[in-house]
């Protein structure tokens, strides 16, 4: 016998109540002889043995009361024959695979529409008495039913509805859910998994989803579990592995590079050909034709028309082949007219190239004439307190020998909320007056110049940096510096450039979302001639690139992960690729949308009509060829009933299949315990007229 809420056994200690307070009613009397009463005493002795049998009756009444009761709420469950012979029944858990790898082909169409109509011919033919729950699983169980039920019309409503996911499929996880569910129903019976048998979603153990299924089974009473092969052998499989951008900060006018990599799998080891063709805002621009000798990876490179301002879908698509989920990449280009920056000018003068705020305005824009992604605006350190900082994709701070401290403030919180700060300190100043502003941990000592005609070099950099590993070859040794400031690092301090006498010359630090910057000298041609060099345009553009580069959404995301979105309030709605309204939640200013089961792209529904949004893709797991075989399933499963089964089968015989049948005690226990209470209710009430009657035939004779 196993019980549907074991929990509930922990009050069995409250059945002695009745016997603990009869107990207790029994010495709160102390018995007194006296000469007038002896003679009735007498008289009544069997009297009183009858209404002491009465009592102990009362409380056995009670505490069988209880304890039908706890068993009621407990319910417990009984199988094998006696099961049987109080009329029981069996129950069955069906959980069909709908992730991305289940459209492959097969002769009487993909895996999953042969799942869905196998299932739902099983459970139609399930006797009445058998109670069944079905549903499908991707990254999770869903089914709109808790435990199974007898409606066998209702549990195959609820599987025909259900739709495949272009997501990565999760044994363990459905195999709880499913005993979870035949736990509520009373525990034991089947769970029947429908499944193509890819590898990758057997592999899931992040957290432990193995041991947690394992534990649910045994809670269930360990219920039988078929599986049924429903996966074609596909002998090989093209997929798009990924995409990259170029440059990865477009603007209006650009034209950029799509790196596609294509994936090429094969089971024989082979070679096969496929056309790439790239769509774009709606029409075909381009294709390729590649054809491997054996598997592995290529890479497809294509150039996209000029972009205009705004957010562009496009879409990769593979010749068919036999798994037809994975052979359209979609995608989503956004071009923004100019990336907002503001450089904090601490010393403009009249004269051109006069302060090191010119050099930084012409490092991120030199001219009209050439194209440039930044468009940034001057600021005067006392205007830096009014701005709106949140404005700014980067704030570049040239040559401030003194900020307010609102303004400080200001910049630190700007910084904790994921903004980028890049710091060129001042040509002159006080050292203690800057360190208190508190934008860097890394403190400024003083400033060093170099004797006579000799300048310092810039010597080591992080060589694991991409934004300075290459920069020895980039003209690192042209840089002369004839003063710069000494710092001190703090302790959140990196050093990414050093001086040829290991002085530190660039400091990152990671502040809350956001990072800073912190150079040793001022960006000033009486400092160093490091304004004139290559090295300073490409340090200013990777460091401002890199961060703007990581605000922006990805060209795609992965089905089934949640996506963040940087959104406004003109966000009214988001619609799947199958025209669905899909709920999403706002979160400080962003939007967070986690139905992400279906490919495609994901439509916002502003006031002004539809928009692309973001687009969605097949986990790089689901194409895959792989498959897990059974003796790998027995070893997930220890002490595990695992049986196996072809999709070729007509029908399953799920009632045979689910073995010893099982009945609930639940109802029979609750009527028992109203049994004892109107039982236990009429002698009260008899106890209660019997003791009036005694008291006033005593009151008579005395």
């Amino acid at each position: 016998m196993n019980f549907a809420h074991p929990e509930l056994l922990w009050l069995a200690p409250l059945v002695a109540l009745p016997v603990i307070i009869h107990l207790l009613n029994r010495l709160r009397y102390r018995r007194v002889r006296w000469a007038a009463i002896e003679f009735l005493l007498t008289s009544e002795q069997k009297a009183m043995r009858r209404a002491r049998l009465r009592q102990i009756l009362l409380m056995l009444l009670r505490v069988l009361l209880l304890t039908a009761a706890l068993g009621a709420l407990a319910q417990p469950m009984l199988t094998g024959g006696l099961a049987a012979l109080l009329g029981g029944s069996t129950q069955v858990a069906v959980a069909l695979d709908a992730s991305a790898s289940m459209a492959a082909r097969r002769p009487t169409g993909s895996a999953f529409e042969v799942g869905k109509r196998l299932a739902a011919q099983a459970i139609a033919a399930l006797p009445r008495a058998t109670t069944a729950i079905a549903g499908s699983y991707a990254g999770e169980f869903r089914c709109a039913f808790a435990q199974p039920l007898q409606d066998k019309r209702a549990v195959v409503s609820e599987l025909e509805g259900a739709r495949q996911t272009a997501c990565r499929g999760n044994v363990p996880a459905a195999i709880r859910a499913a005993a979870e569910a035949l736990r509520r129903g009373g525990g034991g019976g089947v769970i029947w998994l429908l499944s193509d048998l890819q590898a990758s979603d057997w592999r899931l153990d992040d957290q432990g989803e193995w041991q947690q299924a394992l534990q649910a089974l045994t809670e269930a009473g360990k219920p039988r579990l078929i599986v049924t092969d429903l996966g074609e052998e596909v002998q090989a499989n093209f997929s798009v592995a990924g995409l990259a951008q170029g440059p990865a900060v477009p603007v209006e006018g650009d034209a950029p590079t799509l790196t596609a990599t294509i994936n090429f799998a094969s089971a024989a080891g082979g070679g096969g050909v496929t056309t790439v063709a790239l769509f774009f805002d709606g029409r075909r621009v381009d294709s390729r034709t590649i054809e491997p000798s054996g598997p592995g990876k290529r890479q497809v490179v294509f150039r996209l028309p000029p972009l205009t301002k705004g957010t562009h879908a496009g879409r990769l698509e593979l010749s068919a082949d036999a798994l037809p989920a994975d052979n359209t990449y979609h995608f989503v280009v956004r071009a923004a007219e100019r990336i907002p920056l503001a450089v904090v000018d601490g010393g403009p003068s009249g004269q051109v190239l006069g302060g090191a705020g010119d050099f930084v305005m012409l490092a991120l824009a030199p001219s009209p004439q050439v194209r440039s992604p930044y468009a940034p605006r001057r600021l005067r350190p006392e205007e830096l307190a009014a701005a709106r900082v949140e404005e700014f994709a980067a704030i570049i701070v040239a040559g401030v020998e003194r900020l307010a401290p609102e303004a400080a403030k200001k910049l630190s919180a700007y910084v904790e909320a994921g903004g980028l700060l890049v710091v060129f300190p001042p040509p002159r100043g006080d050292a203690a007056t800057w360190n208190d502003s508190g934008l860097v941990s890394a403190r400024l000592s003083q400033i060093t110049t170099v004797s006579g005609e000799k300048r310092l070099k810039l010597g080591q950099v992080a060589p694991n940096n991409p934004l300075v590993a290459t920069l020895p070859a980039e003209g690192l040794d042209s840089v002369l510096i004839g003063k710069l400031w000494a710092i001190q690092p703090g302790p959140a301090s990196e050093i990414l450039v050093h001086t040829e006498d290991g002085k530190p010359f660039l400091l990152r630090e990671q502040k809350g979302k956001g990072r800073a910057y912190l150079f040793a000298t001022t960006a000033q041609v009486d400092f160093s001639n490091l304004p004139l060099t290559p090295p300073f345009l490409l340090l200013l553009h990777r460091v401002v690139g890199s961060h703007v580069a990581e605000l922006l959404e990805p060209l795609s995301h992965l089905a089934g992960a949640p996506v963040k979105l940087r959104a406004g309030e003109a966000v009214a709605g988001v619609i799947a690729p199958d025209n669905r309204r899909v709920a999403f939640e706002r979160r400080a200013g962003e939007i967070v949308v986690a139905a992400t089961q279906a490919a495609g792209v994901y439509h916002a529904e502003p006031a002004g009509g539809k928009a692309p949004l973001f687009a969605v893709n097949v986990p790089p797991e689901e194409s895959e060829l792989e498959r897990v075989t059974p003796e790998r399933i027995r070893e997930l499963l220890p002490a595990v009933s695992v049986d196996f089964t072809d999709g070729s089968a007509a029908r399953l015989d799920l009632a045979t299949s689910a073995g010893s049948e099982r009945a609930a005690l639940s109802f029979p226990l609750a009527l028992a315990a109203l049994g004892f209470l109107i039982g236990e209710v009429a002698l009260a009430l008899s106890i209660t007229a019997r003791a009036r009657t005694a008291a006033k035939t005593l009151e008579a004779e005395t």
